[in-house]
């Protein structure tokens, strides 16, 4: 059906099944479909924690938020995912998508994320969030329900992005992704960063989403 806002949702329900891959362009093409009036995500084949997939998952999330769709719904989690969303309080943080299963809030020494890096108040609904993993840091940030007027650059963003992030880390690789195009950044140590610029138009509402692994600088990493 056509919403207000020119957007197609279809009245069907939908049943999605991720694959584990490291794919940021696979996960835009599954996580980026076409809407389904109800959908259900089943993650039993992603058994690993990645925050890519987390990310999109959100981002869908707050997308279906933004239609007045209703929450979309996930099951098949792994006993991985089940342990890192409950020592986080992830589902508690006000995230648009629900657990079929069972997971509870633990107390835990996890650290939460410092919600430094944002849009700027472009967006009235924005999400940041990050995981360490031992010399790792996986991050992603999705920003909804635009209330600025004009074009949001994602030069913008990603200048942004790497103020934020390079005091104590280098960047790996990034996505960024708007309703119309995308961003892929691929660095490397031995060769120099690489950019690859793809338009990707949807029918979705305007959102800006980011997600980005970095490596811990060591003492002897130059900057």
């Amino acid at each position: 059906m056509n919403r207000s806002d020119g957007s197609l949702v279809s009245s069907s329900t939908g049943v999605f099944y991720p694959y584990q891959h490291q794919d940021f362009y696979a996960m835009d093409s599954l996580f980026l479909s076409p809407l389904k009036q109800e959908e259900v995500w089943d993650f039993q084949s992603v058994t690993q924690v990645h925050l890519g997939f987390l990310g999109f998952l959100t981002l869908r999330g707050f997308l279906r938020e933004s239609l007045s769709l209703p929450k979309l719904q996930v099951k098949g989690l792994s006993k991985f995912w089940k342990t890192y969303l409950a020592k986080v309080n992830f589902l508690g943080k006000g995230v648009p998508w629900e657990s079929q299963e069972f997971i509870p809030n633990l107390v835990s020494d996890s650290l939460v994320p410092a919600l430094t890096f944002s849009g700027k108040g472009h967006w009235t609904s924005e999400f940041h969030w990050e995981r360490q993993d031992k010399d790792t840091t996986s991050v992603f940030f999705s920003a909804t329900n635009k209330q600025s007027e004009g074009d949001i650059a994602i030069s913008d963003l990603m200048k942004d992005f790497l103020q934020y992030s390079q005091a104590h880390h280098y960047l790996e690789r990034a996505y960024i992704r708007k309703e119309n195009s995308s961003y892929l950044y691929l660095n490397s140590k031995e060769t120099n960063p690489r950019v690859f610029f793809r338009e990707n138009p949807t029918d979705l509402p305007e959102f800006l989403f980011l997600v980005a692994e970095l490596k811990i600088k060591s003492p002897t990493h130059p900057n």
